[in-house]
Parts: structure tokens; sequence; C-alpha cells
């Protein structure tokens, strides 16, 4: 975390936009009571970062957060808890960046083979589950998320695993044939970039990884420029 704050210093002056594409924390749900007094010490430790990224809101920088496979109901928890107006997308979105059709996502949905784990997802991201999260509370709440957050990494990142899942890149073809010239994801833990071309278009995919292990992100500066890159201190 601490490198990742001094991360957001150092770019501070040079961004326009910050895009995060989920699982920024192990669990966040948009509690009402996100801080409240009564359970002072259940979210206290992500408290660092949203006071940074409130004062980049407030430095007039853009902020977007697409929600991940551990971003549950944010749709007003910025705006609510910290009078920031931040954009934040449920699933994915279309932009244009430098003239290009561009798909960003999450990416946890990008294999269609994961029956078990999209089933899984219907049921955790709906109006009902969402309920029932608000009646459990902040505390027991996020001891269940961390029980099913270990058993998810454990089936679904390998640490032996040397190379990237393939469902990301066959994922991004299909979005190419679709007429997206960029596909940005997330969720692999693996940082990548592709080239591709499709019906005479150069096609790109960027996987812009982890910060646990990686440190990476994907930095794009207009008109056209994309550098998929780590952050080391010093």
């Amino acid at each position: 975390m601490k490198a990742f704050l001094r991360f957001l210093d150092c770019e501070k002056k040079q961004i326009g936009h910050l895009v995060i594409l989920g699982d920024l924390f192990d669990f966040f749900f948009g509690f009402k009571n996100f801080f409240s007094k009564e359970e002072p010490s259940t979210f206290t430790d992500y408290l660092p970062v949203f006071i940074k990224l409130q004062s980049l809101y407030q430095e007039g920088i853009r902020i977007k957060y697409f929600e991940g496979n551990h971003d549950f109901f944010l749709r007003s928890f910025f705006s609510d808890q910290f009078g920031m107006e931040v954009d934040v997308y449920p699933k994915e979105s279309e932009e244009r960046l430098g003239g290009k059709r561009v798909f960003i996502a999450h990416g946890d949905l990008s294999n269609p083979k994961q029956w078990t784990y999209r089933t899984f997802r219907k049921i955790l991201k709906n109006p009902l589950t969402y309920r029932l999260i608000h009646l459990a509370g902040p505390q027991l709440s996020r001891r269940v998320a961390k029980r099913l957050s270990d058993m998810s990494y454990q089936k679904y990142h390998d640490d032996f695993q040397h190379a990237p899942p393939p469902a990301f890149k066959a994922f991004a073809h299909r979005k190419f044939l679709e007429g997206f010239e960029i596909v940005i994801l997330g969720h692999s833990h693996y940082p990548e970039e592709v080239e591709e071309w499709v019906d005479g278009r150069k096609c790109l995919y960027y996987n812009v990884g982890d910060w646990m292990v990686h440190q990476s992100f994907l930095r794009f500066t207009p008109p056209d420029h994309f550098e998929l890159t780590r952050y080391e201190e010093g």
C-alpha cells in the first residue's frame, strides 16, 4: 500500500485520468457506514488509499473505477463517504482513445468455460445478496469474504505458472473481431502486451497485471501512445 501511495504521488502531476480496474482491496463493499464509529477497526486499514484518491480528485484528476470480483455496490460510495464524483462501472465500458475503439473491463468474465464462477458471480452480484451483506455488516462480511478469497486464489491463481493465462488473449481476439482495436483488462495478475493484426487493423491487447507482485500499470499518453510498465521506487 505504501508503494502504491508513493506511486500516485509521483504520477499525479501528469495524470488527467486515473482508471482502476478493480480488486484494489481483498474485499470492498460500499457500506453506507463504511467507516462507522461503532466498528472503527473494520476498514480503517483502507483509509489511506481513499484519502489519497480524494486528494487526487480535489486536484482535478478524474477517476474511473471498474468493479472486479472483490468490489461490490460502489455506485454511490465515493460521493456519499468522500464527496468524490467517481465514474463506477459494474462491468465493462467502451471508450475512444487516440481515435481507437477501446474495450475496458476488469476481466473476470473473460473465460467462457468458467461456468461455476460465472454462476457464483451472478448470485453474489445481485440486489438480494447486497441486502444480505448489508444486514450481516462489515465485520462478518469481511471475514466471510476473506475465506472465499483464499479459496478462489488457490483455485484460479497458480503461483508456479510462469505465463499469462491464455483465456484473456483469446477474449481480446474475440473483441477484435467485433471491431474493437484495443482491449484493456486486469484480473489475471500477469502484465501482458499483445499485438495482433485483424482484417488489416493493428489491434492491441493489454493486461495491467497486478500491484502486489509486479507493481505494473498501463500509461496512455495522448494522442495514441500506450506503455505497459512497472513502478520502480527510486
